[in-house]
């Protein structure tokens, strides 16, 4: 390898560690529009703000007054419970504000090897998509009726005593598409007096963290403006201490923005709750919030979100209606896309999200035929390396022929030291006598960083990666730690793959290197080491059999070249006979 072409190795290295830290810290908010309120330092505002009673003429009249203080202390006389079902979801609905008081995936376990399944808004305080007018606060926790009830379809009503009708209708989807609640909201006026209904907030739930998102980078609302998603992670509202001084924030307890709203979003590392509503909203409201995390059996933070609707006067005999699909499941870009509307933007594929997509769809092609997604990262590793191969080989050949010329090359710098336009010519002259391409040996580098980074955004939030075993390795979403030391961990692959550096360098043509070229070989598997120590283990394992591959095709390459040389020389020498 030449100078030349280590040198941009080890910045696009750095670069690549770059984007991944700038990617986990990228929580774009909205736009100027976006405000924010603080709390006083040392106290803590409760995450979904003060609940208080509202009135838009007699409509607030059975909205209940409860205490902000024990948020987790609702309880309502004559509170039922309706349940919608499918292949894939089990949907429970209260009376109580006609909202969603939680949704169980069936197909996911909430901890591994245990039954319980994953839970949509457990442990929260209120359902989710329940209303409030005003402000995201002012929530209407009426006791709904149940009108009309099928398996897969109920229907809420409440009369106000103004006489505004407000009716919640649920359905919920089969198919390819199982995940997908249909929502309606009717608000009805047959009275004689018009009313001014303002703004209505459509409120999201939550999900809990997961142990492999330990900065909380995917814990976040999102929303879509119709040209960019914007994502608010948890961690937005924490305090900043700022670097001597410089940047520090208090919390915030709220964080708010006038934007369009194609779709809002709450989610998790592996799961997301997406509403696209048929009219798009005018604003919304992020709040921190705590959650109980049953694989953590603790009280964790988290986000919640509403989406703000204008729904403004309502005359006598008019309805107002507003409608949307309200997807919960899986963070499985299949799926997402075929939403319509971006959706597939929840799973943060970053700068190279277009390569992410496609390493996806062929990663669900492979597992389909294998059935284990150790096996299916291992082929797809193959698949990309037989795709580089001749890049690789001319990587590889072009650091042979530059070890090779080092002497001329050196002797050319001698000669022409004090000339540095001949220095040039001469130096290009050789190159093109000997077929060198210095730039060979750079091309296979910028060609496998897109990969690493697509590869390593959509291995992070990929739901299938979420309980993958493979061979020690317990769960390919994280660390494959074996054991520890006290309390530092000791996880295998990232050594294994350093390694593997090693072995890498050891066989790779070497020219002669100066002392801090040296020095940069030396440093770089400890550097990767470093840097991918915590790393999922599903990416480590792709690096790592990369590595190995290498490994094989550089020893091939070195004995082909060698017998290529040897039969070389040996014409050399008949011919100087023969003459």
């Amino acid at each position: 390898m030449d100078k030349k072409s280590l040198f941009i190795g080890v910045i696009c290295l750095c670069v690549a560690f770059g984007l991944m830290i700038k990617q986990s810290a990228l929580s774009p908010k909205g736009t100027a529009a976006t405000q924010t309120e603080s709390i006083p330092e040392g106290t803590k505002a409760h995450p979904l703000g003060d609940i208080l009673p509202h009135s838009i003429g007699d409509i607030g009249a059975e909205i209940r007054e409860t205490s902000a203080e024990k948020p987790a202390d609702y309880t309502f006389d004559g509170q039922r419970f309706v349940t919608l079902e499918n292949e894939a979801m089990s949907v429970r609905l209260s009376t109580i504000g006609a909202g969603i008081q939680d949704i169980a995936l069936k197909k996911y376990p909430a901890v591994r090897g245990q039954e319980k399944r994953f839970i949509f808004n457990e442990n929260m305080p209120l359902p989710s998509l329940v209303l409030a007018f005003g402000s995201a606060e002012k929530l209407l926790l009426a006791n709904y009726e149940i009108s009309s009830q099928t398996a897969q379809r109920v229907i809420f009503r409440k009369e106000m005593q103004s006489g505004i009708v407000v009716e919640r209708e649920y359905r919920l989807a089969e198919g390819d598409m199982p995940y997908i609640l249909a929502t309606q909201l009717r608000c009805v006026n047959g009275t004689e007096k018009a009313y001014d209904l303002g703004d209505i907030f459509v409120g999201l739930g939550s999900f809990p963290p997961t142990a492999s998102d330990v900065l909380g980078d995917y814990l976040n609302f999102g929303y879509y403006d119709g040209k960019k998603a914007h994502f608010i992670a948890v961690n937005d509202f924490r305090a900043k201490s700022g670097f001597l001084g410089m940047g520090k924030a208090p919390a915030k307890n709220r964080i708010m923005g006038d934007d369009k709203v194609v779709w809002g979003a709450v989610k998790n590392q592996f799961f997301t709750g997406v509403f696209t509503p048929k009219v798009p909203g005018n604003g919304f409201v992020a709040l921190p919030n705590e959650v109980f995390d049953a694989s953590s059996e603790r009280m964790n933070d988290s986000v919640v979100g509403s989406i703000r609707f204008p729904l403004g006067r309502i005359n006598p005999g008019e309805t107002k209606v507003l409608e949307g699909d309200f997807y919960v499941g899986p963070k499985d870009y299949v799926l997402l896309d075929r939403l319509g509307q971006d959706q597939d933007l929840v799973m943060q594929f970053g700068f190279f999200g277009f390569i992410s997509k496609l390493l996806f769809l062929l990663m669900k092609g492979i597992y389909a035929l294998v059935g284990n997604w150790g096996l299916t990262i291992i082929i797809l590793t193959i698949i990309v390396k037989f795709l580089l191969w001749p890049l690789t080989t001319a990587q590889v050949r072009s650091s042979r022929k530059m070890a090779r010329l080092q002497e001329p090359l050196k002797k050319i710098k001698e000669k022409y030291r004090e000339n540095p336009q001949k220095l040039q010519a001469e130096t290009l002259k050789l190159f093109r006598e000997n077929r060198v391409n210095p730039a060979a040996g750079c091309l296979p580098i910028f060609i496998q960083l897109p990969i690493f980074l697509g590869l390593y955004f959509m291995l992070k939030t990929t739901a299938d990666m979420r309980f993958a075993p493979f061979l020690w390795i317990g769960v390919l979403s994280l660390p494959d730690t074996i054991f520890r030391l006290g309390s530092f961990p000791v996880n295998l692959l990232p050594l294994l793959m350093s390694a593997s550096m090693l072995w890498q360098m050891r066989v790779m043509p070497m020219p002669s290197a100066d002392g801090a070229q040296k020095w940069v070989f030396k440093l770089m598997p400890l550097l990767c080491l470093v840097f991918c120590y915590n790393f999922p283990s599903a990416l480590v394992l792709y690096w790592t059999i990369q590595n190995l591959l290498t490994i094989a095709q550089q020893i091939i390459l070195n004995r082909k070249d060698d017998e290529a040389l040897l039969i070389d020389d040996s014409e050399k020498i008949v011919k100087k006979k023969k003459k």
